[in-house]
């Protein structure tokens, strides 16, 4: 008896869909067709994948609305912050195509140089950039568009042919991206789309042979397993994990920005987001001050209905994620943390909990919510008396993707910004920016293996090959 993907809409809790799950056997016809598809599709000159994947973000706009109502069904996003996040991937898309030129252009080492081996003035060297093969692909339920074009777009840009596997949540989103990248005219197996568990379906992408690379993006946990197989089978591999991403704010920043920054960072799809602001500090002398602000535009925000334009925050992803929300704030209650708003799920249908502020007094105490990646809207606010305390509390966790310095000392802000463990640190910005084309990730528990980004993934997945001539 074949299973099923039953894709819900986390505001309602209505099913949406129930789609068979693929069977590892399934999943190795696709890696199948994707490892005979690459010998064509990498031959293919640069300019005609170029053009296919144009094409494609072209059908993307075209199909805009259909896309967009699927993705906030069952995602859950707001329909602002859907549709920004699908002209983002219209943009990844379109990236790739250009940027595949630069990326791709290999160089001529003059190996003149260099005394050895003997007769190396009588050689000509080229370095091409060639495509590994077959890369198999693991999306995100928060981001489900941008994310598929992310492992996608510059995969296939490159050379490559991929076997992408949706996130069992979001499932649909992925599956009409597929059909759009088929419409505009891509071959056969270059694009492939398996809906099914991780168990089933990642298990055979890192230990099938012919699949050459691994891109995942999750929690840590889980990214480690993955790199730590996917090293183990001689596997290229990129991780995008967990971050929290802590926003200092001291009294001489420009308080009013901080707070609109910090509310929208944080409580933007609910919070469930890699970046999103998930830690709050707080210099002693504004922290009463700046707690009211931030706590005026939380009780602000509309949360409801995604499909609803005037609507700020949506629902949790799954029931699971209410319940870990709950986990948290009754764990910080319990070690004295005070709640300044929410800290409850809301009624009715769906998987809605309140956008929640805790007040924490002690920013080294043992709390999961200062500790622990929080995917949702709960947000602890700290106070902090002295610089050092500030980047101490901020290198407090295991992970270090992105971080925010409000101030109007940039002394200051370069020499905190310097000390924070962090891929990158927002001098008076959101922790939310992220520029696709360019390298993104963190250090410690947020940084393992390559960093993704239109560019890198590119070069990632391909290598260097050497034509040397005699001359």
């Amino acid at each position: 008896m074949s299973r099923e993907v039953v894709v819900f809409n986390p505001a309602t809790g209505e099913v949406l869909a129930a789609l068979k799950s693929a069977t590892r056997e399934d999943v190795r016809l696709a890696v199948d067709e994707a490892y005979e598809a690459f010998h064509k599709w990498s031959a293919l000159p640069l300019k005609a994948r170029a053009k296919l994947l144009l094409r494609a973000a072209d059908y993307l706009e075209m199909s805009f609305d259909e896309v967009l109502r699927t993705l906030v069904a069952e995602s859950g996003k707001p329909i602002r912050d859907a549709a920004a996040e699908l002209w983002r991937a219209v943009e990844i898309i379109r990236s790739s195509a250009y940027e595949a030129r630069f990326v791709l252009e290999g160089r001529a080492p003059r190996v003149d140089a260099y005394e050895y081996p003997p007769g190396n003035e009588s050689r000509l060297v080229v370095e091409r950039r060639e495509p590994v093969g077959v890369v198999g692909a693991a999306l995100s339920y928060n981001n489900p568009a941008s994310t598929f074009a992310h492992k996608v777009a510059p995969v296939v840009a490159a050379g490559n042919t991929v076997v992408a596997k949706p996130s069992t949540h979001t499932p649909l989103t992925a599956l009409k991206l597929h059909e759009i990248f088929k419409k505009a005219g891509f071959p056969e197996g270059v694009v492939n789309v398996v809906v099914g568990s991780g168990e089933e379906v990642f298990d055979e992408l890192l230990e099938n042979s012919k699949v050459a690379g691994i891109t995942f993006t999750g929690s840590t946990a889980v990214g480690l397993q993955v790199a730590a197989k996917a090293a183990g089978r001689g596997k290229k591999y990129m991780i995008a994990p967990s971050g929290s991403d802590p926003a200092i704010v001291f009294k001489d920043a420009d308080l009013e920005k901080a707070a609109a920054v910090v509310v929208r960072a944080r409580f933007e799809n609910a919070g469930q987001n890699c970046n999103a602001t998930k830690r709050l500090y707080v210099e002693r002398e504004i922290y009463d001050e700046f707690a009211k602000m931030v706590l005026g535009k939380t009780a602000a925000l509309k949360v409801g209905d995604p499909m609803d334009e005037a609507t700020d925050m949506g629902p949790l992803i799954s029931e699971k994620m209410v319940k870990a929300m709950e986990g948290f704030v009754s764990d910080a209650v319990s070690k004295g943390a005070v709640v300044l708003y929410g800290g409850r799920r809301m009624g009715g249908r769906g998987f809605f909990y309140e956008p929640t502020l805790l007040r924490i007094e002690d920013g080294r105490a043992d709390i999961r919510a200062l500790k622990e990646e929080v995917f949702g809207p709960v947000l602890p606010i700290v106070p902090f008396d002295t610089e050092e305390e500030a980047v101490e509390l901020a290198n407090s966790t295991p992970y270090g993707l992105q971080a925010a310095v409000f101030t109007s000392d940039y002394k200051k802000a370069l020499r905190v910004a310097s000390a924070i463990k962090a891929g990158s640190v927002m001098i008076n910005d959101s922790t939310r920016v992220r520029f696709d084309a360019l390298p993104y990730g963190g250090v410690k528990s947020s940084g393992f293996g390559w960093r993704e980004g239109v560019r890198a993934t590119m070069f990632y997945f391909t290598e260097p090959k050497y034509y040397v001539f005699g001359i």
